[in-house]
């Protein structure tokens, strides 16, 4: 079977006793049991990842397996064709910078920022910014497998009409995949800046999501102080932007192209392994 690169080894996690063998085999022999499923066969890393964002509960484990490949087999315009070179991809990373931040904090969650850079409204574009986020995902989880995930999200820019082009059918996918097929624990959303029609947002949205990713999201107004942003991630995990120790965001976001750019044929692969399953 083809195999997708990752830079962690199932020795490495099993000798930080984060999962066991013996769980990894349990899920390995339950696959074989697998009839006409959308489900592929998987190798032990892509086991490793499931195990962990579970906390190695096994019933949940092989829930958010099927549910993980059920929802991308059904959301291809989210999981499908992540090519750079897209011309809707190329419009979505000019409009949003993105970034998985190069720190973790003191628990190890790996943090993941949105803002946008084109305020225009009509520039905005949904879907591909869906992919582009969970593309980011498997930037995070290619090595040193952090415990967690935090998100911030600085609504700086937000206008009224952004709102028109928020497409219900593809939020309604995005947010059950990140409920139930999201292959790491999510720890906290936090919302900077945010707009004094947040709460339109939230009605929006809110029908599509569970009352525990609600309870995840936490909204905070623009700041005057911002000392008082250190109080929801360190100092060192802030750009330079936001008076942190990284560097500014737009030099971030560039990394972050440069990761995508490389991880190209791991998404020609994932995409192929999933396709020869159905």
């Amino acid at each position: 079977m083809k195999t997708l690169p990752f830079y962690f080894t199932p020795k490495e996690i099993l000798n930080e006793n984060r999962t066991s063998q013996e769980n990894i085999d349990i899920i390995k022999d339950w696959l074989l049991t697998l009839e006409e499923s959308v489900v592929p066969e998987i190798q032990d890393e892509l086991i490793i990842l499931f195990l962990l964002s579970c906390d190695n509960d096994i019933p949940l484990t092989k829930n958010t397996i099927v549910m993980y490949y059920k929802c991308k087999a059904e959301s291809p315009e989210i999981f499908d064709d992540r090519e750079m070179d897209r011309a809707d991809i190329q419009k979505a990373m000019n409009t949003i910078q993105m970034c998985t931040l190069p720190v973790r904090t003191e628990e190890n969650y790996a943090i993941h920022y949105f803002r946008l850079n084109d305020t225009t409204y009509s520039n905005f574009d949904l879907v591909p910014t869906m992919k582009l986020s969970y593309m980011l995902l498997d930037i995070t989880q290619e090595r040193k497998l952090p415990h967690g995930l935090v998100v911030i999200i600085d609504l700086k820019g937000i206008g009224l009409m952004h709102l028109s082009r928020l497409k219900l059918n593809a939020l309604k996918k995005y947010f059950q995949f990140l409920q139930e097929g999201f292959p790491l624990q999510l720890k906290v959303i936090h919302i900077i800046n945010a707009v004094y029609f947040f709460d339109k947002i939230m009605n929006i949205i809110r029908v599509f999501m569970k009352s525990e990713l609600v309870n995840l999201l936490k909204v905070h107004p623009p700041y005057s102080n911002q000392e008082r942003l250190y109080d929801l991630v360190p100092k060192y995990c802030w750009p330079k932007d936001y008076g942190g120790d990284l560097p500014e965001v737009s030099v971030l976001h560039e990394k972050t192209k440069e990761q995508f750019e490389a991880k190209q044929e791991y998404w020609r692969i994932e995409q192929e392994i999933r396709q020869k399953s159905n």
